[in-house]
């Protein structure tokens, strides 16, 4: 009798560690969330390469101060243009877009907000 009282003592103590581990493994993970910073993107800069993507188009950009931003999230429209705004200095804008979520460009029925480029104008 007194095995198994040890050994279901053992038990307990392993299933109450586990849920302990489990519940700060949660809390660590909402605490690294809320400290995301927000992230940088540039509202005037220079072109530098566009590819069109499963999900979206990656443009390549160089801000005035010459720092890159790259495979920054656009619109498939951004990258349609892409002759016309290769090398050119532009203003961006950027929106909210829903983008599928799937690990090809078949859809899945899955979905994803995204900020993304959906206003591209040359600046002379």
């Amino acid at each position: 009798m007194q095995c198994k009282k040890i050994r279901f003592q053992a038990i307990s103590l392993s299933v109450s560690v586990f849920a302990a581990s489990a519940i700060g493994l949660l809390a660590s993970h909402t605490d690294v969330q809320a400290q995301k910073k927000p992230v940088q993107r540039s509202t005037i800069a220079t072109v530098k390469s566009m590819v069109n993507g499963d999900i979206m188009c990656y443009v390549n950009l160089v801000d005035e101060k010459g720092k890159q931003y790259n495979s920054v999230g656009a619109s498939f429209e951004i990258c349609a243009n892409e002759k016309r705004f290769l090398n050119k200095k532009v203003k961006l804008s950027y929106s909210r877009v829903s983008v599928n979520d799937c690990q090809s460009a078949e859809p899945c029925g899955k979905s994803r907000l995204e900020t993304l480029i959906t206003k591209m104008q040359i600046i002379r």
